[in-house]
């Protein structure tokens, strides 16, 4: 989605400084969570392929390909979003923190690495998707999945500012929304930064804050949760720190702890006694620490194969749900035309997604992230 990458040098410093990869290893294990995050969303949106207007036609949850195997992504892949939050407070704190605290990061500076790596692909895919509701309207008399396809929120979306009202009014490229409120945290991240609130005890106050205002259900606004998530991100950035700190053997003693702790927590799940929410606030601290301990290939063909897929994952989360749009114009709108059903047709889906995000990501994102940044960045 929309964190930067694990393998990219600190912002702070010129263009031509060596990348941080050089004199530590990269976090490898984050790049392949943030692309298992991206099929669990993937996924998650499978069903939009029945859906014929607003409304699904000969839909089955568990008629779905593979759904045996992939049951857990098709009923709460959605959750991907807060891991792909965790995942962003860990690499903001590991990347950022200390230097917005030291003053090294001025808040233009800071904005505009963010923005250029954002908005580019969220303009392109905007203005493709608003085309293609347009015709898509223009044919079945309804817009497709995303119901609240008009000017006022077009202009939110162009602000990159969609879900910024707290409102469920889904439009345009619906998936930009969880990017839309992850803009507010950075805003709160580097205002934090900038206090000094770096602290392992400043996070767990901003952990214990926003859960406690999520459980009271005192505001419905999606920020709250994500300022837990990307916090708790973050905590599990200083944790992997002081781990790091550790004996050997104590490390692994960790290790095994949290591999039990999370065989306990995904049972309690499976059984129904822990709500799914709970369980990815268990699961991504431990799947981040987990990974990053057995992840750690040397350098080659396998870390830059898991470097790519890490990088298409923004990509194939803006492209998906154009796709879908696109297959249902093509279909006529009738989706008993597609074999739904098939296992091909899922694999197609994905390949095509994240085969499409690979170019893109090379040829549209980082060039248009690199003009953006000689152009708005003093030199």
């Amino acid at each position: 989605m929309s964190i930067p990458s694990a393998r990219a040098a600190l912002p702070a410093r010129p263009a031509t400084a060596p990348s941080r990869t050089a004199v530590e290893p990269t976090l490898l294990g984050l790049e392949v969570l943030r692309f298992a995050c991206a099929v669990s969303v993937l996924l998650w949106h499978y069903n939009h392929f029945y859906v014929v207007g607003h409304s699904h036609q000969g839909f089955s949850m568990t008629g779905q390909p593979l759904y045996a195997w992939l049951k857990p992504f098709y009923e709460a892949g959605w959750l991907g979003v807060q891991v792909f939050w965790a995942l962003s407070g860990f690499i903001f704190f590991w990347k950022y923190a200390r230097p917005v605290a030291d003053g090294q990061v001025p808040a233009w500076r800071f904005a505009v690495l963010r923005f250029s790596r954002l908005y580019p692909l969220h303009l392109l895919t905007l203005l493709a998707v608003a085309g293609m509701a347009w015709l898509y309207r223009s044919r079945h008399g309804v817009d497709y999945v995303y119901q609240h396809n008009d000017l006022p929120h077009f202009v939110l979306h162009l602000f990159l500012a969609s879900d910024w009202p707290g409102r469920s009014e889904w439009s345009f490229n619906g998936p930009i929304w969880s990017v839309s409120i992850e803009v507010l945290v950075y805003g709160l991240f580097y205002a934090l930064c900038r206090l000094g609130l770096t602290r392992w005890w400043h996070v767990v106050g901003l952990i214990a804050l926003s859960g406690a205002l999520y459980a009271s259900q005192a505001t419905a606004h999606p920020v709250v949760l994500c300022v837990f998530f990307f916090y708790l991100g973050a905590l599990t950035h200083l944790v992997h720190e002081a781990l790091g700190r550790l004996p050997p053997g104590t490390r692994r003693l960790c290790l095994v702890a949290g591999s039990v702790l999370l065989a306990g927590g995904t049972a309690a799940t499976a059984l129904g006694v822990m709500r799914p929410m709970f369980y990815v606030a268990l699961l991504a601290p431990l799947a981040m620490l987990g990974l990053l301990r057995v992840v750690r290939p040397g350098p080659g063909p396998l870390a830059d194969l898991i470097g790519t897929l890490g990088h298409t994952t923004y990509a194939s989360y803006l492209l998906h749900f154009p796709l879908q749009l696109a297959v249902a114009l093509l279909s006529g709108g009738q989706p008993d035309r597609l074999p739904l059903a098939s296992p091909l047709w899922l694999l197609a889906y994905l390949g095509l997604t994240f085969a499409l995000a690979v170019p893109v990501y090379r040829l549209i994102e980082m060039p248009a992230q690199a003009a953006l940044r000689r152009r708005l960045l003093p030199r």
